[in-house]
């Protein structure tokens, strides 16, 4: 193929051959113009020089950097906002008191801190036990364990109070309402003894399943002290 970069002279074609030309007889090759091929070779270093002054331009870390910056405070987010939804699930019990129908006011205590004897392996989850509380001045006497490790939780406590039968009914009765239990029975107790009272709630739990917990009351005694348990467990059907 011929080649199209040769240089035309003013003023006419050469002959191949002419003297003085700088040619090879016979090679078809244009005559070197010294002008033409420093101008090329100027204008290639001119091109090399001028990629060599533009230089190889790193790529800029401030990309990545910010990309790095910015998965880093995501996580961190995320992290929060994961410490706030456990936290939610670990709820306190903010109920101080409850004041009865004739006007009595009955200081609470949370069950999480006096019942803790109840408390194993995480259970009740933290949203049962975190729902309960006892009147202050209530003492545990004794704890039952009654799955033995063996079956879903049931658990109970022993208590004394100072409150008479009806007033210690009455307390969680009230605090089980107001935290949000549903109470699904209330009267005298099946399995009690003679002339004990029952209250019994509900409350789903995030762990999946529904917990109940039964207040059972003996009747006050004549030195003015009055039994009652505490029992929490789990439903065996989870509803």
């Amino acid at each position: 193929m011929t080649s199209t970069s040769g240089t035309v002279a003013s003023g006419g074609p050469t002959p191949r051959g002419a003297p003085g030309d700088g040619a090879s007889p016979g090679d078809g090759t244009a005559p070197d113009d010294g002008g033409t091929a420093a101008s090329a070779g100027s204008a290639g270093s001119a091109g090399s020089a001028g990629s060599a002054g533009r230089g190889y331009e790193p790529m800029s870390i401030r990309g990545p950097a910010l990309i790095v910056l910015g998965l880093a405070v995501l996580l961190l987010l995320g992290g929060v906002v994961a410490s706030a939804v456990t936290s939610g699930s670990d709820p306190t019990f903010t109920l101080r008191q409850v004041t009865l129908a004739d006007g009595t006011t009955v200081p609470l205590a949370p069950a999480a801190a006096r019942l803790h004897a109840i408390v194993s392996n995480d259970e009740p989850p933290a949203d049962i036990i975190g729902n309960l509380g006892i009147p202050k001045e209530s003492v545990v006497t004794g704890v039952l364990n009654s799955d033995q490790h063996t079956a879903q939780f049931d658990r109970t406590a022993r208590l004394r109070s100072q409150l008479s039968q009806t007033e210690v009914v009455d307390v969680y009765a009230h605090l089980l309402r107001t935290v949000g239990w549903q109470v699904i029975y209330q009267g005298p107790a099946p399995q009690g003894g003679p002339g004990t009272t029952e209250v019994l709630a509900k409350r789903g739990s995030g762990d999946g399943f529904y917990w109940e917990t039964g207040v059972v009351v003996s009747p006050t005694t004549p030195e003015g002290t009055t039994s009652y348990s505490v029992e929490v467990f789990e439903t065996p059907d989870g509803n």
